[in-house]
């Protein structure tokens, strides 16, 4: 249930958002909004939110959105427009609002929906270090002297 409402809510996010880019900006159809919308939910939901958000950083995960909505919005556009409007131009603006609204989403994505937090009620980046000890090698001279 908690799924089906991140997905709500980043759906009708992002009609509105393509709506007032694409809509008004650029006059496209709202099927051709409605459309587009839900092949960008669909296609970052799964691969941004679901599995590269828990692995990566907010960071990262709001640039391959960017990717993916600039990708997507570009094919789709320059394939149903006609060659008057600037199509990527159009993605562009597109992208970067997708991205601006991904870098909250992703918060929210963590916080409510994977509970990614760390020891201490942070919210973890899952950056594991290595230990590392003094010696790398053992010295042939302090051994023969414990012996």
């Amino acid at each position: 249930m908690n799924h089906l409402q991140a997905f709500l809510i980043k759906t009708a996010a992002t009609f509105l958002l393509l709506l007032i880019i694409l809509g008004l900006l650029f006059q496209y159809t709202i099927g051709d909004v409605f459309i587009l919308t839900l092949i960008i939910g669909v296609v970052s939901y799964l691969l941004g939110d679901l599995m590269l958000l828990p692995r990566t950083t907010n960071i990262m995960a709001t640039i391959s959105d960017f990717a993916i909505a600039m990708l997507i919005t570009w094919f789709y556009l320059a394939n149903i427009t006609v060659s008057t409007t600037n199509v990527f131009f159009a993605s562009f603006l597109t992208a970067i609002g997708v991205a601006l609204f991904e870098m909250f989403f992703h918060r929210y994505m963590i916080n409510r929906i994977l509970h990614r937090k760390d020891d201490f009620g942070r919210i973890s980046t899952l950056r594991y270090n290595t230990e590392i000890s003094e010696e790398i090698t053992p010295d042939p001279y302090k051994i023969k002297d414990e012996e």
